[in-house]
């Protein structure tokens, strides 16, 4: 049988469906982290977009001294404690308009409360410790200065969920046998591909160039698949896919989605 004749894994997005209801920001909204399950939910998320808020502090001068990271920590900690999650409303659909407005709103509070102190007033601490939450290094994207610090959130946010839908691809293709099929293909994922490398690409898998289109198909629309399982988790509402997914791309410079499932 020939890698064009294996059978095609699961979707992600199919495998993943039955988690939405309990990991995604519909699971935060509901429960305002008056539930362990929401409280997971909303330390998933946290944990997830760590970059699109470093991405932000950065460009809107919070980093005078290299202390965006802490800058950056002592938020999440304040959002996990629930000092925010009492102010929720139903209708606040998207985890990515929630998130960029609780750091801005954290941020005037403590310019403010920095501004006591000098004053010889004492803040309250909390240690990000004490949520089990472990912030890891993301893809980072090269310093575009033209942009402003909202934008420069959501492009960072989008880099961000495409890296996170990759990753949950590869482990899909790991998970089948089919990883380094995946290594060879996913250049034409990421843009990194050519158009004259699809003949060395067919001799490498043993396969003619017509299946390797095939095969290149096959991966985009599975791809689609997990960004778009990634993007479900961040709203409450699926209606709200379509544009979220719109959004996404178009901050990435008007990028066309990978193809819908016929």
């Amino acid at each position: 049988m020939s890698s064009s004749d294996t059978p095609e894994p699961k979707p992600v997005a199919a495998a993943s469906r039955t988690r939405f209801a309990t990991t995604c920001w519909t699971q935060v909204l509901s429960a305002k982290g008056e539930s362990e399950e929401s409280r997971e939910a909303l330390a998933e998320l946290c944990e997830h977009y760590y970059e699109p808020v470093l991405a932000y502090l950065r460009r809107s001068g919070e980093d005078h001294r290299g202390e965006a990271r802490d800058i950056a920590h002592d938020f999440f900690a304040d959002l996990l404690e629930g000092h925010r999650l009492d102010r929720l409303e139903r209708d606040q659909g998207r985890f990515r308009s929630y998130l960029l407005g609780a750091l801005k709103h954290f941020l005037s509070h403590r310019r403010a409360r920095m501004a006591a102190e000098k004053r010889g007033g004492k803040a309250s601490s909390f240690s990000l410790n004490e949520t089990g939450v472990e912030f890891r290094e993301g893809k980072a994207l090269e310093d575009d200065h033209q942009l402003p610090p909202d934008s420069w959130f959501d492009r960072q946010w989008a880099v961000t969920l495409l890296d996170r839908a990759l990753l949950a691809l590869e482990d899909e293709c790991r998970t089948s046998g089919k990883h380094a099929q995946f290594e060879l293909l996913s250049p034409w994922l990421t843009g990194e591909a050519e158009h004259g490398d699809q003949a060395e690409l067919a001799e490498k898998l043993g396969v003619s160039p017509g299946a390797v289109k095939s095969l290149v198909h096959r991966l985009r629309r599975r791809f689609r698949s997990a960004v778009q399982s990634e993007v479900e988790r961040t709203i409450s509402d699926r209606g709200d896919l379509d544009a979220e997914m719109a959004a996404l791309f178009a901050v990435l410079g008007g990028g066309q989605l990978p193809e819908k499932h016929s």
